[in-house]
């Protein structure tokens, strides 16, 4: 049996010679596909001298101008609606355009029936198929975004998992299901700064990580000279015995307590018998009274034991140890003669504390540098702005003034930020304060007849007796009545209140004849008006025909 199938006939027929007679013996013998791929369709399509017939059900010899169509309706029913197994059919590709599948283009590199170039080499080339990830029809490789995730694959650490996008410390896993994307050995959890290797710790939550932060505790003290840099009530540690100097009754460990000891930073001392400064450990005459402790028979002649000030007067009588000017019982710091306050309580003495009142600004612009609550006082009558109700005190509430804080200005009308004093338009309708006879009514800005309504809402804008909708010219009085018929119209007023009445129904006839008119004889109205002067009544009695006509 002659067997030309796959890529190895492909390598035997190179080493043939012969080749053409070879090939054109193969292509006069009908029978030869029939017989050799006999119910083996891919064998059959794999061959490059044959083609599946689906109509007769067997392997034909290959024409290519032949049963094109019956392969474009095999391709197109057999792959409805399935974009990959088109495309993984050597004789089909899908055409995203047309959503359909299509017969295989020979330059698509999908396979196809002529063989050589191309991803497939032909129907016995095998070539491997597009991929399509996030399977919307379009190829990976010219899809930006293979994961469909919303990142694009340039930017994307996993651009074929759609549920990851970064891996911020590299491990090859990504940050979504990393629990430690720093990977400083601190679960994110537990990290203050998850992306900062550097960082993981933000004890007194300043925003900048402990191990760059200079004073981890916030308590004043830089962390180099802070024995406990994560406690802000304690800062040194003189005896080292784990216990800060704040909390310990004995801050040097001599052996006594601080409120008795002279020197309570120096475990060699704790007595100044004399008081004159030097421990008598060191003092070679203790009770200073010129005679040498070696040779002194009483070397605690004299009782002054301590004399923080040295005034003469021991600390135990005296009531101004640091002589201040502030008796102990009220001195915060009895034995610093530089503080005696500390209004915060933050160990920083109020003398030297630039914030008294540790509200964030600085007594030098504080109007309460002891009052955490207030700071400033702009109208200065001693009450802070948060307590007054009239910062500036002009006589006007906060509540009510467009400009608290400004003595000079309270109203702005528009609110545009500009006081009304200094604001060429109060309402903001776009006229001038100076031409707008209502400069507090955004919707007013005209008053033609001066009556003290807009014309906006003045349905008589000219006060001549026809209102607007029926004055061809609102803002021009047709005619100034006379004398006797202003005096005729004062008598009728004058004589009862049915004849009021009567005019009211003549006015609401008039205007319904007028209307009506306009409606139903407009053109004949138009025509009128353009070959005749208009008729303007002059009294009440012509104003009376008309009506009637």
């Amino acid at each position: 049996m002659l067997l030309l199938a796959g890529s190895n006939l492909a390598i035997s027929l190179q080493e043939v010679e012969g080749l053409e007679a070879l090939m054109t013996s193969a292509r006069d013998d009908d029978d030869y596909c029939e017989d050799t791929y006999e119910d083996d369709e891919v064998g059959c399509n794999s061959d490059s001298l044959c083609e599946w017939d689906y109509d007769d059900d067997e392997c034909d010899e290959l024409d290519d101008d032949e049963d094109d169509d019956d392969i474009d309706d095999y391709c197109e029913e057999t792959y409805e609606d399935n974009p990959s197994g088109c495309n993984s059919d050597s004789l089909c590709q899908w055409d995203s355009g047309d959503g359909e599948c299509d017969e295989a283009d020979d330059s698509s590199g999908n396979g196809g029936n002529t063989g050589g170039g191309g991803n497939g080499g032909g129907n016995g080339g095998g070539g491997s198929l597009p991929t399509d990830t996030d399977g919307d029809g379009e190829s990976d490789d010219t899809d930006s975004d293979d994961d469909n995730d919303g990142v694009e694959d340039m930017y994307d650490a996993f651009p074929l998992d759609a549920s990851e996008q970064y891996d911020f410390d590299a491990d090859g896993t990504g940050d979504n299901a990393d629990t430690d994307d720093d990977n400083d050995g601190y679960l994110d959890n537990n990290d203050a700064f998850p992306f900062d290797a550097t960082e993981h710790a933000n004890f007194d939550g300043d925003n900048l990580g402990d191990n760059a932060d200079p004073d981890d505790d916030n308590d004043g003290v830089d962390d180099q000279f802070d024995a406990f840099p994560f406690n802000a009530n304690e800062q040194y540690d003189s005896d080292n015995d784990g216990i800060g100097n704040n909390a310990d009754n004995d801050d040097d460990n001599d052996g006594y307590i601080d409120s008795q000891d002279a020197f309570p930073l120096d475990a060699s001392e704790h007595a100044d018998n004399d008081g004159d400064g030097i421990g008598d450990n060191a003092d070679p005459d203790d009770d200073n009274d010129g005679i040498n402790d070696a040779e002194d028979s009483d070397t605690q002649q004299i009782d002054v034991v301590y004399d923080n000030d040295g005034d003469g007067i021991p600390d135990e009588d005296d009531d101004d140890d640091d002589n201040d000017g502030v008796i102990d019982t009220l001195d915060y710091y009895p034995f610093d003669q530089t503080e005696s306050s500390n209004f915060d309580g933050d160990a920083v003495g109020d003398n030297a504390d630039n914030d008294d009142d540790n509200d964030g600004y600085a007594d030098t612009n504080d109007a309460f540098p002891l009052n955490a609550a207030e700071w400033f006082d702009t109208d200065n009558d001693g009450i802070g702005n948060n307590a007054d109700d009239d910062d500036d005190n002009d006589g006007i509430l906060d509540v009510d003034d467009a400009f608290p804080t400004d003595a000079e200005s309270s109203l702005d009308f528009d609110r545009d930020g500009m006081p009304d004093e200094l604001d060429f338009d109060d309402d903001n309708d776009g006229v001038n304060d100076i031409f707008d006879p209502f400069p507090l009514d955004s919707s007013e800005w005209q008053d033609t007849d001066g009556d003290g309504i807009g014309d906006n809402t003045d349905t008589d804008d000219d006060n001549d007796g026809f209102i607007d909708i029926l004055d061809s010219n609102p803002e021009y009085a047709g005619f100034t009545p006379s004398d006797d018929v202003i005096q005729n119209n004062q008598n009728r007023n004058s004589e009862s209140s049915s004849t009021i009445a009567g005019n009211k129904a003549l006015l609401l006839l008039f205007t319904t004849t007028i209307a009506m008119g306009l409606i139903f004889g407009a053109r004949k109205f138009t025509k009128q008006n353009q070959t005749t002067k208009q008729y303007i009544p002059q009294n009440q009695a012509e104003l009376d025909q008309e009506v009637k006509q």
